[in-house]
């Protein structure tokens, strides 16, 4: 369906928000993150994830986001991304009597 779009990278969002928003430089946001500035680059260049440290510290620099904000936009990008292949992965599964949740 072409209306719904792909979820976006958590790094176009930080991009848009830090670089575009607040005018900072990648240097600039890295120090004030408290991440070096490779890091930083690969998160917003979308070729790193955000890790719950990175959701730790995106919101210690904007307090009106949260570590689960920033954890759930890499959680949907990342459900999006395998759901694109996930006709191709062959996966032998268990019979439903099989199958029960440990409690």
């Amino acid at each position: 369906n072409m209306a719904i779009h792909d979820p976006l990278h958590p790094g176009e969002i930080l991009k848009e928000l830090l670089i575009e928003g607040a005018k900072l430089s990648v240097t600039a946001s890295a120090e004030r993150l408290g991440v070096n500035r490779t890091t930083l680059s690969r998160l917003l260049n979308g070729h790193a994830g955000v890790s719950p440290d990175m959701a730790l510290r995106l919101s210690k620099l904007m307090p009106n986001t949260s570590m689960r904000f920033w954890l759930n936009i890499q959680r949907d990008y990342d459900i999006s991304l395998v759901s694109k292949y996930a006709k191709k992965v062959k996966v032998y599964p268990l019979a439903k009597d099989q199958a029960h949740v440990a409690h």
